[in-house]
């Protein structure tokens, strides 16, 4: 009879494959700092300052909680990493000690009023924001997409392109490669000005400049699986859907036209959906929960965003979907407790 050496088995037979939260988080603040860095480089100077000391206020309260509980003293990578995310969301002339302090209180009443530390069912980053846009709205860029003024151009590009889209010099040459090259087989065509959007909308806020980078950034974080794609992928997917479809209605009175793109470039949709969305605690655990987190922040989006441009319409959906976070934790130990009563 074959037999196994004992040194051969180990207590713990299954193997995880994942990154640790450590090296996750790691990964994740590395992506963030490629996005500073490209700010830095840009001269964009004060957004830079807003978003370290965003970071630092982060850190700071993290350590006084620490103070206040009779915790040793840690570092703690999440404290950082929402830090970061709301100093992106600050516009450059709101102030680096506002945003400081802004992001400590913020972060202080999330975790102490909502839930607790690891188990806050509000965003920090998002209730950050909010508070940020009501307290001092006049630094943030305005709401672009009012009725009365789609009505005048005709759509959301078509107001950008006329004021705030700053197109970056590659726009022509790459905007005519792909229509000659790929989409001229299919159809279709793409007006100058998107390529800008994707590369550097030049907004004042600079969670919504690089959208490619936030592109990229999100490969890495799915193929590294490190952000679980359902919540963000059907936050888009409704979002879009429901721009697509009824964002031009009140502007031409014309279903099933509305502009996807400008909507999705102008918000912040791509960077909430792939670094605000994916934070652990106010995020639902389960494969239901998080679809149907996902759609209601969808919804929310489109009614407080409409075609897009809005400074902050992003945040605030993803604080009213936060609203929800207790009771679809509920539908989520519900379910989890049907499905177990299956195999009893």
């Amino acid at each position: 009879m074959n037999t196994v050496s004992a040194n051969r088995l180990g207590s713990s037979p299954f193997i995880y494959t994942r990154f640790t939260s450590k090296k996750a988080n790691f990964i994740i603040i590395s992506l963030l700092l490629i996005q500073l860095a490209v700010l830095i480089a840009m001269g964009d100077f004060f957004a830079g300052l807003n978003i370290l000391f965003a970071a630092a206020g982060s850190c700071a309260v993290e350590y006084f909680m620490q103070y206040l509980n009779l915790q040793k003293f840690k570092f703690s990578s999440e404290a950082v990493i929402t830090g970061l995310l709301i100093g992106f969301f600050m516009p450059s002339e709101i102030g680096f000690i506002f945003t400081f302090f802004l992001s400590a209180i913020s972060i202080f009443i999330s975790k102490t009023l909502f839930g607790g530390t690891g188990s806050n069912w509000v965003n920090p980053a998002a209730l950050a924001v909010c508070i940020a846009y009501i307290s001092r709205p006049s630094v943030f860029p305005p709401v672009l997409s009012q009725i009365a003024l789609l009505k005048e151009k005709g759509g959301m590009f078509a107001v950008l392109d006329s004021g705030t889209l700053s197109r970056v010099k590659a726009d022509f040459t790459i905007t005519s490669t792909l229509n000659s090259i790929l989409l001229h087989g299919v159809g279709v065509t793409l007006p100058e000005g998107y390529i800008s959007l994707f590369l550097n909308s030049s907004s004042p806020i600079p969670a919504f400049r690089y959208n490619l980078i936030t592109l990229i950034s999100s490969i890495v974080l799915f193929s590294l699986r490190i952000t679980d794609y359902i919540l963000p992928f059907i936050f888009i997917a409704v979002y879009a859907f429901l721009v697509w479809i009824f964002a031009q209605v009140p502007v031409t009175g014309i279903y099933f036209s509305g502009d996807i793109l400008s909507a999705i470039l102008t918000s912040g949709v791509l960077f909430t959906a792939f670094f605000v969305l994916s934070e652990s605690s106010s995020a639902p655990k389960t494969k239901y929960g998080k679809a149907f987190s996902g759609f209601l922040t969808g919804v929310s989006a489109f009614f407080i965003c409409g075609a897009g441009s809005s400074p902050s319409g992003i945040l605030f959906a993803v604080l009213i979907t936060n609203i929800f976070t207790p009771l679809i934790e509920k539908m989520e130990v519900k379910i989890q407790t049907l499905k177990r009563k299956r195999y009893e």
